[in-house]
């Protein structure tokens, strides 16, 4: 299979189209002065090419959210209690009766993540995997706002 799957603001996929708000993010600023942990508001966009041989059959999309160390992001889930990110979606699709033997068939999915809590500043990797093989990676980076105090001066007569 082959995954293309980028990150954005939100995405849907309806009638197997996607629509994408916000399209290509991969970065993320901080409130300023704000601290830990970090709300993001993420979509996940994906189209899954699907060769002949494996329609008509159930598959898997897990993505999980890992730090850039590699490990696996905890977010809280309750005021002692965390838990990775790991999101599931599943799909099969068939053969329609106009497609000619040996077509690929392409999926659109998407996932939204509303308002998740990020422990740090710094780099996360979203793991796209299809039936437990990684397909893609998908880096996002935390940051303080940029820039800092513009000073504008008058020229001194003289």
């Amino acid at each position: 299979m082959e995954l293309d799957a980028f990150l954005c603001n939100h995405a849907e996929a309806v009638n197997n189209l996607l629509y994408v708000a916000g399209g290509g993010v991969n970065i993320g600023f901080t409130q300023p002065d704000a601290g830990p942990p970090y709300p993001v508001n993420l979509g996940i966009a994906m189209m899954v090419t699907v060769p002949w041989a494996q329609t008509n059959q159930q598959h898997q999309v897990e993505i999980e959210l890992l730090n850039e160390d590699g490990q696996a992001v905890q977010l809280p889930t309750a005021p002692d209690a965390t838990t990775p990110l790991q999101i599931r979606l599943a799909f099969n699709v068939g053969r329609p009766a106009a497609v000619a033997v040996g077509d690929d068939q392409i999926v659109s999915l998407a996932a939204n993540l509303a308002t998740v809590p990020l422990p740090a500043i710094g780099k996360y990797i979203f793991v796209v995997r299809i039936d437990g093989h990684d397909e893609r990676t998908l880096a996002y980076r935390v940051m303080p706002p940029p820039g800092g105090q513009i000073t504008v001066s008058r020229a001194l007569p003289g």
